[in-house]
């Protein structure tokens, strides 16, 4: 289907170059002008929901390629969902930081603290963005761009290829972390190609994007009250 084609396309090639010619001037205007954080937040939004809208459309029109939206229950699928849970409570524990601890979480947070929430507002949007990032870009990379590229080419390339892109439109948050997030984007499709449940994937992506931004939101309320220079 040429429509399929013009949406891996979209995802594939447009949306990655995009974030690549733009990354550089997204942070240095969030580091200039904490406002443009929102800005930023919201407009994250609207591109992850309008691939992912279409996506869906193109899947409820044309069924293809064959996506499995629908969640699939397993012995394994039950280990995975047991384990993301206790991995995602532990995660949300270690948000509960002392200050003598702060500099040391900012420090490793470095390439990506001003890109995370400073105050009430971005924390909420930022968990908005978080739900939408876990449920749309496992759509747009793990279902769809995997599925695509399984019919079209092998199965190795499925894993390597999406996440490969998947990584270059977090560019943004440094250099250094783009392995970090090929290796997430290759756990992620581990865990929907053998389980066939796209929403384990997106239950852990959602938990790790959230209690990123709330460790980072501790660090700036804890340094604020303490009076610890930012």
């Amino acid at each position: 289907m040429a429509t399929t084609s013009i949406i891996a396309v979209l995802i594939g090639i447009v949306f990655p170059i995009y974030v690549v010619l733009t990354h550089k001037r997204i942070n240095l205007n969030i580091k200039r002008d904490g406002a443009f954080r929102l800005i930023d937040y919201k407009l994250t939004l609207f591109i992850f929901w309008f691939l992912t809208l279409l996506v869906i459309l193109q899947y409820l029109i044309y069924k293809q390629p064959k996506l499995n939206f629908y969640p699939n229950f397993s012995i394994i699928g039950l280990i995975v969902f047991l384990l993301i849970m206790a991995f995602s409570i532990f995660q949300y524990k270690s948000t509960k930081i002392s200050a003598e601890h702060s500099n040391d979480i900012k420090n490793k947070l470095n390439a990506i603290y001003h890109y995370l929430p400073k105050t009430k507002q971005e924390r909420f949007w930022f968990i908005l963005l978080s739900i939408s990032a876990g449920i749309c870009e496992e759509i747009i990379f793990r279902l769809f761009l995997f599925e695509f590229c399984r019919e079209h080419t092998m199965l190795g390339f499925a894993f390597i290829i999406p996440n490969i892109i998947f990584a270059l439109t977090h560019i943004g948050s440094g250099i250094s972390n783009l392995i970090i997030a090929f290796i997430l984007g290759l756990l992620f499709s581990v865990i929907y190609y053998f389980t066939q449940n796209i929403w384990l994937a997106v239950l852990l992506h959602i938990a790790i994007d959230i209690n990123t931004g709330l460790l980072a939101y501790n660090v700036e309320q804890i340094q604020k009250q303490s009076n610890i220079p930012l």
